[in-house]
């Protein structure tokens, strides 16, 4: 596969972010790159080319810094994939985290019980689902959205545990708990989506 072959291309212009995580671009000289490498650490991890380090990727809480340097070849198609690799990791981890404590704590707020909730992919343009026993599936893509998007999400699956369909009685629920017209709100998701859609879909493929 080429680098034009691809179908998103990773570099410091690519801005991921949410409330729940940030990915951040640092350039550095390449002699600072490279004393940086050196160091070993399970939170930082570098990509190196016949010895010499080219781009360290490491975390530090909620964010994910990408540093390096004027020698760094972004159209290496392997260091594509390594990139999107340490991103996707990034943000899975950051999904397993975020994710359920937020869930939680909309139940709470909303006064419904739901039997588990987890975190995993799911099929394409799917980001949540809820099954006979109302334990609840998260998709990992929700934690790149905006709260207010996620929380929409969570709550459209919350409202499944009462209505096990998308009859009137269920958006008109759903509304109850969104304390506003629940289509509106899924025709902002749906545009919200889609203007970052290939970025999503390579990332996590």
């Amino acid at each position: 596969m080429t680098f034009e072959e691809l179908s998103f291309h990773i570099n410091p212009s690519t801005r991921i972010g949410s409330p729940y995580l940030q990915v951040k671009w640092q350039k550095v000289g390449q002699l600072i790159l490279q004393a940086e490498a050196c160091f070993v650490s399970p939170n930082q991890t570098a990509y190196t080319v016949r010895k010499t380090a080219t781009a360290i990727c490491c975390t530090d809480s909620d964010t994910l810094y990408i540093c390096y340097s004027d020698a760094t070849d972004f159209e290496r198609v392997h260091f594509q994939h390594w990139l999107r690799r340490q991103i996707k990791q990034f943000i899975l981890a950051m999904a397993e985290h975020h994710l359920p404590l937020r869930f939680h704590q909309i139940v709470l707020d909303k006064g419904l019980k739901a039997s588990g909730v987890s975190v995993r992919k799911l099929r394409t343009n799917v980001l949540g689902q809820c099954d006979n026993r109302n334990h609840i599936t998260l998709s990992p893509i929700l934690v790149l959205m905006p709260q207010r998007m996620s929380d929409c999400v969570m709550m459209h699956e919350m409202a499944h545990i009462k209505h096990k369909h998308h009859r009137q009685s269920f958006w008109e629920y759903l509304s109850e708990l969104l304390g506003e017209n629940a289509t509106a709100e899924k025709y902002r998701s749906d545009i919200a989506i889609t203007q970052k859609n290939a970025m999503i879909q390579y990332l996590m493929k």
